[in-house]
């Protein structure tokens, strides 16, 4: 016999319901359904043909691609370098008074400290065009072993930028001459020394 407190009534039924029914949701977790694209099946490894060594190998594809960038570049050398020549523009040698000749370096694609080393080269026909012969040979005394007999070579490395070096070595030679022309000391009596001349010879 059930317990009176165990019966079913109207008035305990929603209680019973709260404390020992589980509530489920009605809607599903489950994305929308996804049609299979019929041009996968065509790659599906069950699908795909049997292999009779007819496709291209991978050296045999290297080669098309290389094949493939040359005529990229004589595509380029028909159709684009003709058009450079309306950049171009006539050489005009540089004046007399241009004697300054400076080389420097570049490395593509890495930094080096020796980029920013400036070589300056001056030859003595054109120093001679500029000074008389007493100016000349004082000129030849205050460069000292930076003349080899044919030309004067200056170097300099001192600041972090070439352009720098170059206005450094630039402004060095017109010092060298404003004071080679000065006539209040000629050097006449001081011999010019030639022995590194000599030993560059060896």
């Amino acid at each position: 016999m059930i317990s009176p407190s165990f019966r079913f009534s109207q008035r305990n039924l929603p209680l019973f319901r709260l404390t020992l029914c589980r509530y489920f949701p009605t809607f599903s977790r489950r994305g929308p359904s996804r049609r299979r694209d019929p041009e996968a099946e065509l790659y599906d490894i069950e699908n795909m043909p049997v292999y009779e060594f007819d496709a291209m190998t991978k050296p045999g594809f290297d080669i098309f691609l290389a094949q493939q960038e040359v005529r990229n570049y004589l595509r380029k050398t028909k159709y684009e370098l003709p058009q450079l020549s309306k950049l171009a523009e006539e050489f005009v040698p540089p004046s007399p008074t241009s004697i300054l000749c400076f080389k420097n370096s570049y490395y593509i694609g890495e930094s080096s400290p020796i980029q920013k080393k400036v070589v300056l080269t001056i030859e003595l026909h054109s120093i001679k065009a500029l000074l008389t012969q007493k100016q000349l040979h004082k000129f030849v005394l205050l460069c000292g072993p930076r003349f080899n007999g044919k030309e004067f070579k200056f170097s300099c490395d001192k600041f972090p930028h070439a352009n720098q070096n170059k206005k450094y070595l630039s402004d060095l030679v017109d010092k060298l001459l404003e004071e080679a022309k000065n006539d209040d000391d000629k050097f006449e009596d001081i011999p010019m020394d030639t022995r590194h001349m000599e030993k560059r010879e060896y």
